[in-house]
């Protein structure tokens, strides 16, 4: 006879878990008594939700307190076109931003590229240049400003902010240059400036090609191989290299392709103008990366994407027109614009991580 105990059969109820005895003292498990305060993680859920609401929120305030200072001119479907008219370029800026700033880099010369593309579309058709030719030109002059700055911090090694804000220094010097230091308007089409200002449902082209190249980058950076790779080389270079991601490639292509888009918003500029500065980029440059920064809010983890991108363009340029239309002082609107950039830097994560290693970083 065996000299074991004879264990009970097992079965459903033997199978689930005793609910751990109540120590002496404590009150049994349940849901908090009214009154009672939050566990720390359901604060933490509806600090996320206030924090990805939180845009949407600063909207609707913004159109509901300028609607009611200024209800004529500013509570209508013309004048909130003109906003998205007018932000178009920022936000194709943004989208330039943006890439570099998945990889993990910051690309500083994003207005420069813009500033000095525009000035060359406006050179080429002083001269007589076809508009095809003159704008594929001018991309490729942001491509391979992009070349320039992925071989500076890849395979030179330059800390990413330090070498684009001296690129910035370079293109602004050349755009100057090229225009004297005044402004270039002489020869320009106006077909060039139906191009962006012609109206398709109710929206200037300028806002279309936005949403087309938003929609492109969006599903290219989540959707593909490509953006998985390029974000988890943002997220941890060294971790990246180590599964064989060459992550030297995928900074250099973000680089390349923000630069490309950079241009573009450079062509859009002038064509919404009819007319280039060369240093009309400055202009753009802290807006679009405060945007990039307090669009990732929009998602729960704080990362970086193309439609908190997006919105938080459009909020900052609701505020701004508003601030105008009810007449506040020229320098209210950069006051605006600075805060927003301290507080895309605060609440953002990634904006957190990137502003602590932007000057200890090298490339590669």
């Amino acid at each position: 006879m065996s000299t074991e105990a004879q264990l009970p059969p097992l079965n459903e109820a033997s199978l689930t878990e005793a609910p751990a005895p109540t120590p002496p003292g404590q009150a049994p498990p349940g849901p908090p008594p009214p009154g009672a305060q939050a566990p720390a993680g359901q604060t933490t859920r509806r600090r996320q939700y206030f924090a990805q609401s939180s845009l949407f929120i600063l909207i609707a305030l913004f159109i509901v307190v300028f609607s009611a200072l200024r209800p004529q001119e500013f509570a209508n479907w013309g004048n909130f076109s003109t906003i998205l008219y007018a932000n178009a370029v920022t936000a194709v800026v943004g989208l330039g931003a943006l890439l570099p700033l998945l990889s993990g880099e910051v690309d500083i010369s994003i207005g420069g590229v813009m500033g000095v593309s525009g000035v060359f579309v406006a050179w080429a058709f002083g001269k007589g240049w076809p508009l095809v030719p003159a704008v594929l030109v001018a991309l490729a002059i942001g491509a391979f400003i992009g070349i320039v700055n992925a071989v500076l911090v890849v395979r030179v090694r330059l800390n990413s902010f330090i070498s684009t804000l001296a690129m910035t220094t370079v293109l602004t010097g050349i755009a100057t240059l090229i225009t004297g230091g005044g402004s270039l308007y002489e020869g320009i089409p106006v077909s060039f400036n139906k191009l962006v200002n012609y109206s398709v449902l109710k929206l200037p082209l300028a806002v279309i090609y936005t949403l087309v190249l938003a929609l492109v980058i969006s599903y290219v950076t989540s959707r593909t191989a490509f953006g998985r790779r390029l974000r988890a080389t943002g997220a941890g270079r060294d971790a990246a290299a180590l599964i064989g991601i060459r992550t030297a490639r995928y900074v250099a292509l973000a680089f390349i392709i923000g630069g490309v888009v950079s241009a573009f918003g450079g062509v859009i500029e002038t064509a919404e103008l009819q007319s280039a500065s060369p240093t009309v980029g400055s202009s753009f440059m802290l807006t679009a990366i405060a945007a990039v920064f307090l669009g990732s809010v929009l998602s729960r983890r704080s990362h970086l994407n193309v439609w908190g991108t997006l919105l938080a363009v459009l909020m900052l340029g609701i505020g701004i027109t508003g601030l105008t239309m009810v007449g506040a002082p020229a320098w209210v609107p950069d006051v605006f614009n600075g805060a927003a950039l301290i507080a895309a830097l605060m609440l953002s994560g990634a904006g957190r991580s990137l502003a602590a290693t932007a000057f200890g970083r090298t490339g590669g």
